[in-house]
């Protein structure tokens, strides 16, 4: 399911995730501190070459991953680049609309790319971990932190359950369009109010289902999983201090040039 795909077939699965998870941490938060272009767009090649040369995975499947959120990172970037100026401010480029000038400066051109290329380099940070990590060992990694185990429980239903409905959603559109559903705009729009409200229907049934089953089995309001022997996370502690390391040197660098 999603990344777990992946993950399962990846050379890291059996190690530590908690060790996993402080280098994708450490590598997220200095890349947000530091604050700058060049660090983010570092810490996206450096830990993708970690997800690809040390975690297995491919350039392929890596970068159809990065795809996903680009869209709405742009258009959050987008948001910061574009605002409304007086009328006599030196833009970059400029559309007087009204009283006001919508338009481009050169500060708010650099916050947007610096905010665009730090969201990047965490994105990246996060799929190291997810794509080395199968959902299961996070969740033992969470309970090991002592997160509550309500938080944890809940995490791994809904993650469960985010496929199940998608793979429902998916057979009843493939019925409809077998029926010659989403012909027209308004029969689209009809459609697409019965697969909802179908989707609906059958999530409240199937978690009526889910929680009798697991009464019949004797829940007592916790899922008690097997943990797990993990190999030594020792590696990642210094994978971590290595990527912080080479964090910092371009962030000094960007610091010195600039």
């Amino acid at each position: 399911m999603g990344t777990d795909r992946y993950a399962y077939c990846s050379p890291l699965r059996r190690m530590d995730p908690l060790g996993k998870g402080f280098v994708s941490l450490l590598a997220s938060v200095v890349c947000l501190c530091c604050g700058m272009a060049a660090v983010g767009l570092f810490t996206m090649l450096l830990m993708g070459g970690l997800t690809i040369l040390w975690g297995g995975q491919k350039l392929r499947t890596f970068g159809h991953f990065m795809k996903i959120p680009l869209a709405f990172l742009a258009i959050g970037s987008l948001t910061m680049v574009v605002q409304a100026y007086p009328p006599e401010s030196a833009l970059l480029v400029g559309i007087p609309v009204g009283d006001m000038l919508w338009g481009v400066d050169r500060a708010g051109l650099w916050e947007g790319a610096s905010m665009f290329c730090r969201a990047l380099g965490v994105v990246a940070s996060m799929y190291f971990l997810a794509l080395t990590t199968p959902v299961v060992d996070l969740t033992q990694g969470l309970r090991r932190l002592h997160v509550p185990a309500l938080m944890v429980e809940l995490m791994e239903l809904i993650y469960r359950f985010i496929f199940t409905l998608t793979d429902g959603a998916d057979r009843i559109r493939v019925a409809q369009k077998s029926r010659l559903g989403y012909g027209s705009a308004r029969r689209s729009i009809d459609d697409v109010g019965v697969l909802a409200s179908m989707v609906f229907l059958r999530a409240w049934r199937q978690g009526d289902r889910v929680y009798a089953a697991l009464e019949s089995r004797g829940y007592t309001g916790a899922l008690t999983t097997l943990a797990r022997d993990y190999e030594s996370g020792k590696p990642c502690f210094w994978a971590a201090a290595g990527v912080c390391a080479a964090q910092l040197g371009i962030f000094a660098l960007e610091r010195w040039l600039l």
